[in-house]
């Protein structure tokens, strides 16, 4: 396995017009930076890296991509496709308040055939708590310029337990999104991130925190609702319609290798996780990007790719698993896989270790048994 190339490339384009009451994303406004001096920064980047040639994924993320403009986005999309070839999905996350019909055309002519659009909520007085920039009826036509051009995977991203929401408000939610008729859907509860000035409003007590029942009650909504409009739910808070799975993101959650260009971008190559430099002019000064590496021992690799794997609800192919890692799998976590069982957290059905839909709502405890080996 150590041999084998990356065949997905995550770029990371670090710029944000405003930031959003909840984000722990790294990103800066566009104006403060020569944006073009980034932009050949992450070329260089991706010159000295290797990887399968064409890759098989790229995406493309942020901070918002579409803030730096439409010449200077496609003409670095172009020139990023030159170095990896036509990738089978090639997504990019677009926020609707920096986006257009002429330039959703231009990214579509370049190639891009997933959008991830991050929308949020289709309430108005969330969107508003949250600092969107962009009102519920503003989102829906960015979706339906999608398709007037010709995409055909589109994916949404929804936050639920904001504060003030109840169970209709989100069913609600949930109802708007299908109706748009999207083919990906991610819902995340909201999580209040260290540093953040919504973590800052919260220590201060000027909101009140959606409880953990009703937390888990919209969760469980989700699921039900997704299912019955016909969304799978493969991942644990990812619904696909058949055949439009992110390929790129069950890339991580298969622990497979991938690159990662740009500011606080994270790889993981031959046994090596890294994490470049989050700061933008140092990385566009120093020849070395990255900040942080950290071999992973096999044990280590063994762990990851369990918890990672587990995420997905057809969790792990014991047999692949071996394969993958060296390790067996019943061996390196007996105890805890005998616990979960006993709790009703853990099934195996077949060759198949997966989380029970009992398991889905506190998925993170169970996970963390997975984290070191018994």
């Amino acid at each position: 396995m150590t041999n084998i190339l990356p065949q997905s490339v995550y770029i990371h384009i670090p710029f944000c017009k405003s930031k959003c009451l909840y984000c722990g994303f790294f990103s800066k406004p566009p104006a403060q930076f020569n944006i073009q001096k980034l932009l050949d920064a992450e070329l260089e980047e991706l010159k000295n890296s290797s990887f399968s040639k064409p890759i098989k994924t790229l995406y493309v993320g942020g901070g918002s991509p579409a803030s730096i403009g439409s010449v200077a986005l496609c003409g670095f999309l172009a020139d990023i496709i030159k170095l990896t070839g036509t990738p089978q999905e090639f997504t990019i996350e677009i926020n609707p308040a920096d986006i257009n019909e002429l330039f959703l055309r231009k990214l579509f002519e370049i190639g891009v055939n997933r959008i991830s659009i991050g929308i949020q909520s289709f309430n108005e007085d969330e969107l508003v708590f949250l600092g969107r920039r962009y009102s519920p009826t503003q989102a829906e036509q960015i979706i339906k310029l999608c398709k007037k051009i010709g995409l055909t995977n589109i994916s949404i991203d929804l936050i639920f337990a904001v504060p003030g929401s109840n169970l209709n408000t989100w069913h609600q939610d949930l109802l708007r999104a299908v109706r748009n008729d999207v083919q990906h859907i991610s819902a995340y509860s909201l999580t209040y991130e260290t540093n953040t000035p919504l973590e800052k409003i919260k220590s201060l007590g000027k909101i009140k925190v959606v409880n953990e029942e009703l937390d888990r009650l919209m969760y469980e909504r989700t699921i039900w609702l997704l299912a019955q409009e016909g969304f799978e739910q493969y991942e644990i808070s990812n619904f696909a319609k058949p055949g439009f799975e992110c390929k790129h993101n069950l890339t991580y959650w298969h622990n497979d290798f991938y690159i990662g260009i740009g500011p606080a971008a994270c790889g993981y190559v031959e046994g090596l996780r890294y994490e470049n430099i989050n700061d933008i002019e140092k990385y566009i000064e120093q020849n070395d990007k990255t900040e942080e590496k950290t071999e992973i021992t096999p044990i280590e690799k063994a762990c990851q790719t369990a918890v990672l794997g587990l995420r997905l609800i057809r969790g792990i192919d014991v047999s692949k698993y071996k394969e993958k890692t060296g390790f067996d799998i019943n061996e390196v976590f007996e105890n805890s896989i005998r616990k979960n069982l006993g709790h009703d957290f853990l099934q195996m059905k077949g060759n198949r270790l997966s989380l029970t839909a009992k398991a889905l709502p506190i998925a993170d405890s169970v996970l963390s048994d997975f984290a070191e080996p018994d």
